[in-house]
């Protein structure tokens, strides 16, 4: 038995002849017809009846299709896979990643990556807070941000840490805090605030530290972006957080930001990655790439 045997019940099965089968596959009936007798011969038993022009499964038959279709998926994998192995002349490189880490951190890891590698297609998916909203298999990296969720993952991923940033606040020049150097919690505590989405990496560190010192911020404004935290914290709706790698790319926004007392408001972002052995070859080469080139 083997697995052209077991793939041509399948196409028979699904297309309700052997002529139309033969079609499908590109082989003649005489051919289709051979397999079929070889895995009727080793099962033992009759997997399909001819009724009229067409053929219709026995019992046995019917129960060998779940099994099979589970099976041309995997393989359909693993042609993937080896699809995504051939030369970097072309070829695709598909990121998912929050918005920020798309905005402000790929985009000069990006730009090498094409620069060294016209042929090659770049997919980026943006936006993404929630596991749930991609399919690892279909992507070669997820980038996201520290403090997110993360599921039970295939045995085929792992998590490596990425790029790390210090959380910074952020506020109007004429802002009652203007003067002050360095913010404790307690100082923000009676101003407004500005949140991103609940899943954002830089909220969920904050958040966690205001439970730490019991202190709930006056009242909160949330939006979906830090693109839309610039903009509200600069007509003055409250105090905005973010990296302050982030901070450094928006001199336009023309705000003040403020270092905070706690040592421990770290943003971090992680990538998930197939195993080595499973990587495509613009993954590994972009990998290569992101630990050659310091972020600027």
């Amino acid at each position: 038995m083997d697995a052209e045997q077991l793939l041509t019940l399948l196409a028979v099965a699904e297309a309700g002849s052997v002529s139309e089968a033969a079609l499908r596959l590109g082989r003649g009936q005489p051919a289709i017809s051979e397999r079929l007798h070889k895995l009727t011969r080793e099962i033992g038993e009759p997997l399909y009846v001819r009724e009229g022009g067409g053929i219709h499964l026995t019992p046995v038959g019917q129960a060998l299709i779940p099994d099979i279709r589970q099976l041309r998926a995997k393989l359909q994998d693993i042609e993937n896979l080896l699809m995504r192995q051939k030369s970097l002349q072309a070829g695709e490189l598909r990121i998912a990643s929050t918005s920020l880490i798309a905005n402000y951190l790929l985009p000069p890891y990006l730009q090498s990556f094409q620069s060294q590698n016209p042929g090659v297609n770049l997919y980026i998916k943006s936006g993404v807070t929630y596991w749930g909203d991609i399919n690892l298999s279909e992507l070669d990296v997820f980038f996201f941000e520290g403090e997110m969720d993360i599921p039970h993952l295939p045995d085929s991923y792992e998590i490596q840490p990425w790029l790390t940033g210090e959380i910074v606040a952020v506020m109007p020049k004429t802002h009652p805090l203007a003067s002050v150097s360095v913010l404790s919690l307690e100082d923000i505590q009676p101003f407004p605030v500005v949140w991103r989405e609940p899943s954002s990496g830089v909220r969920r560190r904050l958040e966690k530290a205001f439970r730490q010192k019991n202190i709930v911020p006056a009242h909160f404004i949330e939006v979906s972006d830090v693109e839309s935290v610039g903009a509200m914290v600069k007509a003055g709706l409250g105090i905005g957080f973010m990296t302050h790698t982030v901070f450094e790319q928006r001199p336009d926004w023309d705000l003040l930001y403020k270092p905070l007392s706690s040592s421990q408001l770290i943003w971090r972002s992680f990538m998930a990655i197939p195993n080595p052995a499973r990587r495509s070859r613009a993954l590994s080469v972009f990998l290569d790439l992101m630990g050659s080139i310091p972020f600027r």
